[in-house]
């Protein structure tokens, strides 16, 4: 239902409970700066194959305009974390949807990204879901409400997640 392996969500769930399966699963991407058409790519593996993303800034912050910018591919990894969350929560209470689109922004204060005041560098994020389903509202604003908790993006952005930087200097 609603394109969600549910019998294998349950499965997993099983395995992990009985220790079968780890508790915390490492998500990991490496990439780097690039001097050509844009400015950064990474290779991205998954089960079934790669992906190259690149990625450019817009000319007014010192790029081409080539690729997407970084900041873009967070608002769609955000959504994207979000509606499948949204989804997988909705087919695991049994409920159908027959449409679900996604909507997501953030607000960038370009003043304090290019030291021209101090203030939060991101002032505001969010989504908008556009669900056309038979389920009453209560259900579905019920399960939003649960993907707001359960959503791995709208965790990270929501709480204060530690957050870990460090430089290593190799010699040319």
């Amino acid at each position: 239902m609603n394109n969600v392996n549910l019998e294998k969500i349950l499965e997993t769930r099983e395995k992990i409970v009985k220790g079968e399966l780890p508790d915390y699963r490492l998500f990991e991407a490496e990439g780097e700066w690039i001097f050509g058409e844009t400015q950064f790519r990474a290779n991205l593996t998954f089960e079934n194959g790669s992906i190259t993303l690149f990625t450019d800034q817009p000319t007014p912050s010192g790029g081409k305009g080539n690729a997407p910018n970084p900041v873009q591919y967070c608002v769609f990894a955000m959504i994207a974390c979000y509606a499948t969350t949204f989804v997988t929560i909705v087919t695991m209470k049994g409920v159908k949807i027959d449409s679900l689109k996604v909507k997501g922004y953030s607000k960038v204060n370009m003043k304090s990204v290019l030291e021209i005041e101090e203030g939060p560098v991101v002032e505001e994020v969010g989504i908008t879901l556009e669900v056309i389903s038979p389920a009453p509202m209560e259900v579905l604003e019920e399960i939003k409400k649960l993907a707001d908790q359960k959503c791995p993006a709208a965790y990270t952005i929501s709480h204060a997640v530690p957050f870990r930087s460090e430089i290593k200097a190799l010699q040319p």
